[in-house]
């Protein structure tokens, strides 16, 4: 018995960390110590709910080398008999994994100390060791869990804000239990630190049906939106319908979106006045002797087109001499430095991993029409945080703020709120006030008239670009665009739609972008948008409140649309108005106090 019992604390001190009985008579003796796994940070929405968080779970190990030799064939088979029973493991596993050179085999995991008790008999117990392991879980819906990220089996993050705020989640400290023979002491883990997000999970939610919708409608390829906050950059939706991240890691031409941003580079440079003309006769060609034409769409003749008129219509000849005159002012490669300083060909920042910084030649890698194809959003490629970061100086006022996801971080210290990030002044506050009402009427009355909505001052700007190939432009697939901020007054949100190659007929950022613009509007402010009605099975009548909260009451009154709730007492639900079963009305009553105890 005495050599079996130091065979068994031998064989423990793999697994569970156990330690020699023979210690000094004033040392207490340890028998045995568990890890308690610290915890990574959870992570939540704008309002508090949470995204993703860590839980334990309890594992129950097998120690097979001890079974092997402290026991005889009869307790072996009992042993295996009784762990069948209780993990619904086969006997002939059990006993193939005995018979193998493994030292300790895995039974199963239980969400809770006391389930796994509950399997364990008197017969198996000094032969299983528990164990504390985290375990991840996160919301995944609506595009979330492209946000959020993964981690792998290991609980290393692989993508999203789990990499990239690992070192805030991470846990810190693991803690441990000693157990001795007179009594258990817990250390207790240094978990990590939780995150807030500034994403609201209903704004996400409605965003995201709105592109799927608009995907669906359009017979698109995909589709991508970024909805952020106006004043801080922070991001309040980010979706997309592609199996990978295309808005993060893919590229696209932003064809006429990139206009405002031109207009404005050419004023601020002195490159043009707000006084100039245009003529547009439907075609240009930019270089002479280069076989090149640049026509406006449909081959459309604008005429004389004022400064405010070309953005308007967003006049392609016009534009292209805006480039030539940036060209002869800048020169090529001042040029390139300021449209790499709007942000063409550089990372975003967005605090998100993985981002590509796009494509902007290098002004020694221009061909002779690229300073003539960039100003009408074409020869490059740009990500959407990389748009929204640029074209977001509008309603921040010029400042050039980082889009970000972050709000706050909650540690032992307390909760840091995350300031916005703010990456220079792209554009004086004078010329964004010159920019701003002609934005707005293109909304009003140009190119983007679909993304109008009653009651809400709205600027924008659309772009259809042609995708390119192997073999040039084609003509036959678009990306359709859509870039807005509202309302003009007081800026609150700023939103950017791509969708990808619509193939039902329409095509142009102002029929396909626009109109799912102008629906997120609707739901933000519940313009002509119908509360969603519960539409269960009883639908029609109303629910058991009985022991409910009044948290509870206001959660139920939400989901089935009504209104008004007046409440008596305080505590649980002893009462109610409509009873239980009875149609609903507009409002209901309830009584609260403490439930009876009796059976």
């Amino acid at each position: 018995m005495y050599v079996l019992l130091i065979l068994c604390v031998g064989v423990f001190a793999v697994r569970a960390g156990y330690i020699s009985l023979f210690t000094e008579p004033d040392i207490p003796v340890i028998l045995g110590v568990n890890k308690i796994p610290a915890l990574r940070g959870s992570i939540y929405d704008s309002k508090g709910r949470l995204l993703a968080s860590d839980s334990i779970i309890y594992e129950a190990w097998l120690d097979l080398g001890y079974l092997r030799l402290a026991t005889s064939s009869d307790q072996i088979e009992r042993v295996l008999r009784n762990i069948e029973l209780s993990y619904g493991i086969p006997y002939e596993i059990l006993h193939e994994n005995l018979q193998s050179t493994k030292n300790f085999l895995l039974l199963g995991t239980t969400p809770t100390n006391d389930e796994m008790q509950r399997k364990i008999t008197p017969i198996t117990k000094r032969y299983i060791s528990l164990e504390m392991q985290r375990e991840r879980l996160s919301f995944s819906e609506y595009g979330l869990d492209r946000i959020l990220g993964k981690l792998d089996k290991g609980g290393v993050p692989l993508n999203g804000i789990e990499l990239s705020y690992t070192e805030e989640l991470s846990g810190k400290e693991d803690g441990l239990i000693r157990r001795t023979l007179t009594s258990t002491v817990r250390e207790e883990p240094t978990n990590g630190s939780d995150v807030y997000l500034s994403i609201d999970i209903d704004i996400q939610k409605m965003v995201y049906e709105e592109l799927l919708s608009t995907v669906e409608k359009n017979m698109a390829d995909g589709g991508v939106a970024l909805l952020v906050e106006s004043k801080t950059g922070k991001v309040l939706a980010y979706a997309g319908t592609y199996n990978w991240d295309v808005g993060l890691m893919g590229i696209f031409e932003p064809g006429s979106t990139i206009k405002p941003l031109i207009y404005s580079l050419a004023l601020q440079s002195g490159s043009i006045t707000e006084t100039m003309t245009f003529n547009c006769d439907g075609r240009i060609q930019p270089v002479p002797g280069l076989d090149i034409i640049i026509r406006d769409t449909e081959g459309e003749r604008h005429g004389i087109q004022t400064f405010r008129e070309a953005i308007i219509n967003s006049c392609n000849v016009a534009t292209v001499q805006v480039g030539g005159k940036i060209l002869n002012t800048l020169g090529k490669e001042e040029m390139y430095r300021q449209l790499n300083n709007i942000g063409f060909g550089r990372l975003s920042g967005v605090d998100l991993p993985g981002e590509t910084p796009g494509i902007m030649p290098e002004a020694k890698d221009w061909s002779l029409i690229s300073p003539y194809q960039f100003p009408i959003g074409q020869g490059l490629g740009v990500n959407i945080f990389q748009m929204v970061k640029a074209l977001n100086v509008f309603p921040a006022g010029g400042q050039f703020l980082i889009p970000t996801f972050a709000r706050a971080i909650r540690s032992n210290d307390g909760l840091l709120n995350i300031p916005k990030k703010v990456d220079g002044t792209l554009f004086s506050s004078q010329l964004v006030s010159t920019m701003l009402p002609i934005m707005e009427s293109v909304v009003i009355e140009g190119t983007g008239t679909m993304a109008k909505v009653d009651g809400v001052r709205i600027a924008g700007k659309t772009g259809t670009a042609q995708k390119a190939g192997p073999g040039g432009y084609n003509e036959e697939t678009y990306f359709s665009l859509f870039f807005g901020f509202f309302p003009v007054e007081n800026p609150t949100y700023t939103l950017y739609i791509m969708i990808d190659t619509p193939k039902a007929g329409a095509y142009y950022g102002g029929f396909v972008a626009a109109p799912m613009f102008a629906s997120v509007v609707r739901n933000l402010y519940g313009i002509g948008v119908e509360k969603e009605v519960y539409e269960g099975v009883y639908s029609w009548k109303m629910p058991d409140l009985g022991g409910y909260s009044l948290l509870d009451v206001k959660e139920v009154a939400e989901i089935y649309g009504i209104d008004k709730i007046v409440v008596h007492g305080s505590g649980e639900v002893i009462n109610q108005y409509p009873d239980a079963g009875q149609p609903l009305l507009d409002r209901m009553e309830i009584w609260l106090g403490a439930l009876s105890n009796d059976l």
